[in-house]
């Protein structure tokens, strides 16, 4: 049909055909309000965003006076549209929260449980990041470019740590859609490459269709003192304000920009992602829920019999059905009655903490939610509230540890040099982590834990969806398999709003999830699944889901030995078969007596690997993390600085690991004395700084010193002469041992060419360092390197004048595996202060 184009540009129809136009009828198009004026408004197909823009439809002549206005119609979503909250915590097993048989409170998820529904049968990744780009795209994470965590990404589809741009996320679609979109906490699918201050951006929050984003980037962060950004930018709140800690100022954040959103815009729906970094390691939650948790004794009969408990109360709540089984103690873990006293008393404090982490981060959200009410607008919010992206974390290695960057460097902490931080557990003077054992109770009733797709103990995931109105079994139990990728389209169906065929001009894939809306009912309690198959792969680890039959690879590393030692060939895991109609916690494996089965199974993997880009198959850890990717510092050996730069994430500086090194600095140091930090990567968990002492009480100020931090476990000191006021140049030469791994050498300290302290130290830091600090010229961001001698307090900015900082980097030494007794892990730590932490 044709129109004459004055028709075209007057009409309220001409208006609709133009947005319409390019991506399919108008009918699905609602248009209210006068077209042309400023207060029309108008829903989109929204089979391709953004929409073409509509063409202008008033009249416009030689005067103003004989000419009409007209404006485009604000985008708006359908009508009936929800707001959207998603919620997703860290790290946390299956049997963790009390809403799904843990022993630690979350009346937070009881609430949302309470008013809606539990799914009891929900699965993510196993992995961190790989869950969060799963779940915001609505894909698998190797479709999605996400296969393992982004510090381990190498160069192939589905591994290289960028969501493509033929996959848009939620964030995008929602937003072209009208909704305010929002990001909070963690974001860990910036790749690390990509997060610097020098950007690209595209994979930032805001680049990925979050309006607002509040939160950190990277794998954790300290809530005491987070490597925090507001949008693209760092901030620092946690400066001069003891006490501050992000899990309760994310949700300050929120209910925030929440309320602003609803007394400026009250119509305009929101779409937040609240994602906290609770309970992922480091475990800190405020001192006042160390005591509310420690108080209740809820771990003080040991992990075996926590299981015990968690399994009675799974079974009491409905959340296990009366035939399913307890998943028998694996060996390679110590029962608690075989522990010592010391022991004990050190693992009862790991996990008092991490429960009362547990309980304040619910505690946090729980605010959030009330705010939602507040305002008025609890019955017109989706909520869906998922409890951890994977299984438990036994990443603290078998005993914990006070500082989480040992284990990611293969650095055990004896129990006895543990307790030195264990008046402090939780504080920022701790990164600490729990002991392995635990982790595996908190995923009762289950096998295994963070890492490993292949059981459930990495990938089940309680679940709890609310919406007033909408779901008609309020308090009901949904069995049916599900997985994080079913996470959009739920949201999706629950809008009214379709999947892009075009974002940006680019033709999207499909999305892979399916909505969970029809378990909503009542009537559809015993639905089957509408999720037949479903893969699962991390670390070479695999299992293949269909039809209620899973196929899984037995674990042939464990998680909690993270090493940089070439792991067994990945055609060495031997499969096991379950039938979890009648045996939902993986108990029983049929793969001998049914090999055929087995083999049927496989072959779905196979087949599901080749079409989600799962392959190659790489089942190293630690190896992966200094693989060569694209960086700005790829080829670089010469680094210059001058003046102040913070903030800059170690993927974009100048790295000293593992090679020779010299560090140049031409300064002015004022008249009355120098102080203050040249430079600096790293804090009090492993890095190293050159600075000018700030002396106590006059002395000893003004000497430069270069310290390094062993991961909190050693420092060693070069120090030299006062600097008179003036031009100096301070060097410090460092001469590798190496070939290998967290060698040592010998390092040189001069001041104006002339030598001013020798000293050899045995080892250096061999994997990484905090990846949560930043490489600092001209002052110190979060956490110092020094404790007790040359303790400074940060930002301990240089009160000079850095006319030229020159980084020399040798060549990296060959990579080659490191052992446990090369790195020295028994050797005594240094002690901490002795004074009281701080909530």
């Amino acid at each position: 049909m044709r129109f004459h184009r004055h028709l075209l540009q007057t009409s309220s129809f001409a208006i609709l055909l133009s947005l319409a136009a390019p991506c399919g009828s108008a009918n699905s198009q609602v248009l209210t309000g006068t077209p042309g004026t400023p207060g029309s408004t108008t829903t989109i197909p929204g089979k391709q965003i953004p929409p073409v823009p509509p063409k202008f439809g008033g009249v416009i002549k030689e005067k103003s006076s004989e000419s009409k206005p007209w404006w485009a119609p604000r985008v708006v979503p359908p009508k009936g549209a929800p707001n959207v909250l998603v919620i997703m915590t860290d790290d946390a097993g299956f049997g963790a929260p009390g809403t799904f048989g843990g022993v630690i409170p979350t009346p937070a998820l009881d609430r949302i449980a309470a008013q809606g529904l539990r799914y009891t049968n929900f699965h993510s990744t196993a992995l961190c990041s790989p869950t969060r780009a799963a779940l915001i795209t609505g894909r698998n994470h190797h479709s999605v470019g996400v296969g393992v965590v982004g510090e381990i990404s190498t160069g192939y589809p589905g591994y290289d740590s960028i969501i493509p741009a033929d996959k848009g996320t939620i964030g995008t679609i929602l937003k072209a859609n009208g909704y305010a979109t929002s990001w909070y906490g963690k974001n860990h699918n910036t790749p690390s490459y990509q997060s610097s201050q020098a950007g690209p951006f595209e994979q930032w929050p805001n680049g990925m269709g979050f309006e607002y984003f509040y939160g950190f980037v990277g794998g954790d962060a300290s809530q005491w003192q987070p490597n925090l950004y507001r949008n693209t930018t760092a901030i620092y709140p946690f400066e001069g304000n003891p006490g501050w800690n992000l899990t309760t100022a994310m949700a300050d954040e929120a209910i925030q920009q929440m309320r602003q959103l609803k007394e400026i815009a009250p119509d305009k729906p929101f779409f937040i992602y609240y994602v906290p970094g609770g309970t992922h390691a480091p475990h800190h939650p405020t001192l006042e829920w160390v005591e509310k948790i420690g108080n209740m004794h809820l771990f003080d009969e040991g992990w075996n019999k926590l299981r015990e408990t968690i399994f009675a109360n799974q079974k009491r709540l409905g959340i296990m059905p009366e035939h399913a089984k307890l998943t028998p103690w694996p060996k390679e873990l110590p029962e608690w009655d075989s522990l010592g006293v010391l022991e004990k008393k050190l693992f009862i404090k790991q996990a008092d903490v991490y429960g009362a982490y547990l309980a304040y981060t619910d505690h946090e959200i729980g605010r959030v939610i009330q705010a939602v009410e507040d305002q008025g607008q609890l019955d017109n919010t989706l909520i869906i509230y998922i409890s951890g992206d994977n299984g438990a974390s036994a990443e603290g290695m078998l005993n914990g540890t006070p500082n989480e960057f040992t284990t990611f460097n293969g650095v055990p902490v004896p129990v006895n040099a543990q307790y030195l931080w264990y008046p402090f557990w939780g504080s920022d003077k701790t990164f600490p982590h729990f002991a392995a054992p635990w982790a595996w109770a908190m995923s009762t009733p289950f096998k295994w834990v963070k890492q490993v797709p292949s059981h459930f103990g990495g990938t089940k995931q309680g679940m709890a969806i609310s919406w007033p109105g909408h779901i008609n079994d309020v308090g009901g139990i949904r069995r049916q398999f599900h997985h994080v990728i079913d996470i959009v389209p739920t949201i999706l169906e629950a809008t009214g709003i379709p999947q892009p065929e075009m974002v940006n001009g680019i033709k999207q894939s499909p999305i892979e999830g399916v909505s969970m809306m029809y378990t909503w009912d009542k009537a559809s309690a015993e639905a089957p699944t509408r999720h037949a198959t479903q893969y699962f792969e991390m670390l070479g680890n695999r299992a293949i889901y269909s039809d209620g039959w899973i196929a899984s690879t037995t674990p042939v590393t464990r998680p909690w030995e993270l090493s940089t030692a070439p792991p067994p060939d990945i055609d060495a895991y031997q499969w096991e078969l379950y039938d979890l109609k009648a045996d939902p916690t993986q108990f029983n494996d049929l793969a001998a007596a049914m090999p055929d089965k087995v083999r049927a199974l496989r072959a779905i993997f196979d087949s599901e690997a080749k079409k989600y880009n799962v392959l190659p198959l790489d089942n190293t850890t630690l190896l992966r993390w200094n693989t060569p990717r694209p960086n700005l510092t790829a080829g670089r050996t010469v680094f210059t600085y001058s003046g102040e730069l913070t903030g800059v994430p170690p993927s974009a500086a100048p790295s000293v690991l593992n090679k020779s090194y010299t560090i140049t600095a031409d300064v002015d140091i004022p008249e009355g004395g120098g102080e203050g930090m040249i430079v600096t990567e790293g804090g009090r968990f492993g890095g190293y700084g050159l600075f000018l002492s700030k002396g106590v009480a006059g002395i000893r100020s003004g000497k430069p010193v270069f310290l390094y931090n062993l991961l909190n476990l050693k420092r060693t000191v070069w120090s030299g002469p006062e600097l008179s006021p003036g031009k100096h140049t301070i060097t410090f030469d460092f001469k590798s041992d190496g070939p290998g791994l967290g060698k040592g050498g010998t390092g040189v300290l001069s001041v104006d060419g002339k030598e001013v302290d020798r000293k050899s130290m045995p080892h250096s830091m061999p994997v990484t360092f905090p990846e949560d600090e930043s490489f600092d010229v001209g002052r110190d961001t979060r956490t110092g390197v020094a404790l007790l001698e040359y303790r400074y307090d940060p930002p301990f900015k240089f009160n000079g004048k850095i006319n030229k900082l020159t980084f020399k980097l040798e060549p990296q030494v060959a990579a080659v595996a490191v052992s446990k007794a090369e790195l020295g892990p028994t050797q005594a730590p240094d002690p901490d202060p002795i004074e009281e932490p701080k909530p």
